[in-house]
């Protein structure tokens, strides 16, 4: 398959962007272990999400589409059954990681596995507090995966204060939580992600949570809740900067997650002068909502500082491309966590921005990047993407305003998480060819 991205004469339009895909992990996995039978609308099916709801289904949760919903019949906290086979991820952190601290209150053995991708990804981080709490789970010499769980006798609430601010840490303790005897408390240095909190309390969780501290207390049961997931933020951010960055755009994305720990990114933007409004706010269950306006606009350099990361992190590789395109040199600090996602992201968008000759380089924890403004053009060079979903759409929205195009590396990446991401781009007119 090839991917090609071509220069675009504007981009216009009104689109919905899919499901949210870290909401869409916890809806399916909350309305696993309820009570009673939960209705998923605008679940997201990207790869990431169908490993997780097959990993589900091994576990004896039955699950069904009717009507473009998911229906799922939950089993409660403790009714999965033990697998047949290891419990595959494919490419999912977030999968994995939420489901090993569900797992480790089960009365049954488990292995989870994933792709070569996440095979390579740090899991001491759960490991570590899993293990504090009780529970027996262990990965290979290197704390990578495969993980291996088997029953413990007891697990027990703790006290954790998390070395890095981590949804996906974060959500693995409180996962395991749900078995444990007594409070679990767990205190950040700064904001990370908030939806499995969300989620809890939306299923009758006992559960207070602010910018850096959560509280869980013994929860008895979930009970069974329609959920409307909505529209993925991190994907959204590709057309939002692809908007800024193109001449004669004007885009409107409906019905987009607004969960304050995640929109960083829109801040950052209008800091550096995109013309962007949010408006026809609303709920979805726990979770803000609203629809984003996105204009052409001329952008100035940004810094962002260490407190910003948690909040960034899967939206620095096209804010990367944003700053490409802005006037002056933007300053990246403490961004060394991009080296553990799905690839070394930092090197892979380096390697790119040296094809696009952009001046960049990485020294003291200072990433800088030297923008060249409205008026340049990325020459034409092949992306390499390390099979990263996030390096491909990112170069995939430089090519919009390249002299004359960019080919992407391993397109088929893209589906681990927005699937639909060319066919939506070519709805506002991204020049696009896929071959």
């Amino acid at each position: 398959m090839k991917f090609i991205s071509k220069p675009s004469e504007g981009l216009q339009g009104e689109i919905k962007i899919p499901g949210d895909k870290s909401i869409s992990h916890r809806a399916l996995i909350c309305a696993s272990i309820s009570e009673g039978t939960s209705k998923i609308s605008n679940l997201q099916e990207s790869e990431d999400v169908i490993n997780t709801l097959n990993s589900l289904k091994q576990l004896g949760v039955n699950i069904f589409k009717e009507n473009e919903s998911y229906f799922v019949e939950g089993k409660g906290f403790r009714g999965l059954k033990k697998p047949e086979n290891q419990l595959y991820f494919g490419n999912s952190g977030t999968g994995v990681r939420l489901m090993s601290g569900l797992l480790s209150i089960q009365n049954f053995s488990s292995s989870l596995t994933g792709d070569e991708s996440l095979s390579k990804r740090p899991m001491k981080r759960i490991i570590e507090p899993l293990v504090e709490m009780g529970a027996n789970i262990s990965g290979s010499k290197e704390d990578t995966l495969p993980l291996h769980i088997v029953p413990s006798k007891k697990i027990i609430g703790i006290n954790y204060e998390m070395p890095i601010a981590s949804a996906q840490v974060k959500s693995a303790i409180l996962f395991a939580s749900l078995g444990a005897k007594g409070e679990t408390k767990i205190t950040e240095k700064s904001i990370s992600r908030d939806h499995t909190e969300r989620m809890f309390e939306y299923f009758g969780a006992s559960i207070t949570y602010s910018a850096t501290e959560t509280k869980l207390k013994d929860t008895e049961k979930f009970i069974s809740q329609d959920i409307e997931v909505p529209g993925d933020f991190s994907s959204s951010a590709f057309f939002m900067v692809a908007a800024l960055i193109s001449k004669n755009s004007n885009i409107t994305l409906k019905e987009v997650g607004m969960n304050p720990s995640r929109i960083a990114l829109i801040n950052k933007l209008k800091e550096m002068g995109g013309n962007i409004q949010v408006f026809n706010h609303s709920l979805f269950g726990k979770e803000p909502i609203a629809d984003i306006n996105v204009k052409s606009s001329i952008l100035h350099a940004c810094e962002v500082v260490p407190e910003d990361v948690p909040n960034l992190i899967d939206e620095l590789p096209v804010l990367f491309v944003a700053c490409s395109f802005a006037e002056g040199t933007s300053n990246f600090y403490e961004i060394e966590e991009l080296k553990h996602k799905e690839s070394d992201r930092l090197k892979a968008m380096q390697e790119g921005l040296d094809k696009m000759k952009i001046n960049n380089f990485f020294e003291d924890s200072i990433f800088c990047i030297e923008g060249k403004g409205k008026d340049y053009k990325s020459p034409n060079f092949l992306a390499e993407t390390y099979y990263d979903h996030r390096i491909a759409m990112s170069f995939a929205i430089a090519g919009l305003n390249s002299s004359s195009s960019i080919e992407i590396s391993a397109p088929e990446s893209i589906n681990t998480s927005f699937p639909e991401f060319i066919d939506l781009g070519k709805t506002l007119g991204c020049n696009f060819e896929l071959s």
